[in-house]
């Protein structure tokens, strides 16, 4: 009974299919075209992914140079602010300028009533300007030569 329905209903399908081959061969291009879009739709998809994968490593890499020469120029300023704000130079700026230290008998302390800790400091002992450093081959040959006389010292002792 199924059989008899099958090739009841089936047939004059595949009388269509043999009278008209064409239909197969439209079916065969169709698929084709088919696979051969999809596989250009994911290729189109993975080249814009590489390419932005590309692009975002070429910025990444100049953004690291940019960061490594910015952070140069910040050590090159932090080193150039340490030399103004040292003590030598600004002391030095300051009697260029004008300024002296100030006596003990300048100083005027002000007492205050009701202050949390009240405390009585004596006053700072007078500061003394660090003298500027002289030549580093001067200071090495001092250093050397002290060493030197030490060392001869301390062969005079020990040698009868």
């Amino acid at each position: 009974m199924i059989n008899t329905m099958r090739s009841q209903y089936a047939a004059p399908f595949m009388r269509a299919f043999k009278q008209a081959p064409w239909r197969s061969q439209t079916q065969a291009v169709a698929i084709l075209s088919i696979t051969l879009l999809t596989v250009a739709v994911v290729g189109g998809f993975y080249l814009a992914v590489a390419a932005r994968a590309a692009t975002a490593g070429r910025d990444l890499q100049s953004f690291e140079v940019r960061k490594a020469v910015l952070a140069q120029d910040n050590d090159r300023l932090r080193a150039e602010l340490a030399g103004l704000r040292s003590v030598t130079r600004l002391a030095a700026r300051a009697q260029e300028m004008g300024f002296t230290p100030a006596a003990a008998e300048q100083l005027d302390y002000l007492r205050v009533d009701n202050y949390p800790v009240n405390v009585t400091l004596a006053p700072p002992p007078r500061a003394a300007i660090a003298p500027q450093p002289g030549n580093t081959l001067t200071s090495l040959n001092n250093w050397l030569s002290q060493v030197l006389q030490g060392l001869v010292a301390g062969w005079q002792r020990v040698a009868p």
